[in-house]
């Protein structure tokens, strides 16, 4: 259970992709301070769609992070 509930006003756009959406309630708790998730959800994009690894290598790795770490994804 997390310390800080989630804003549930706080839609989360299609638009915004699909690294976002997996991570809406992190994105919904900070929408408590909106400049913050702003600037994390833009930093995400940047993170997940850029470079040379491919988008679908960095799921993977995210994912496998979590499990090594015993945290939900």
């Amino acid at each position: 259970m997390s310390r800080i509930p989630p804003d549930d006003k706080v839609q989360i756009s299609p638009t915004e992709g699909a690294d976002v959406s997996t991570m809406a309630t992190l994105f919904r708790v900070m929408a408590h301070r909106p400049e913050i998730m702003h600037h994390a959800m833009q930093l995400l994009q940047a993170v997940m769609r850029t470079g040379s690894v491919e988008p679908q290598l960095k799921e993977l790795l995210a994912i496998r992070v979590s499990q090594v770490n015993h945290c939900s994804y």
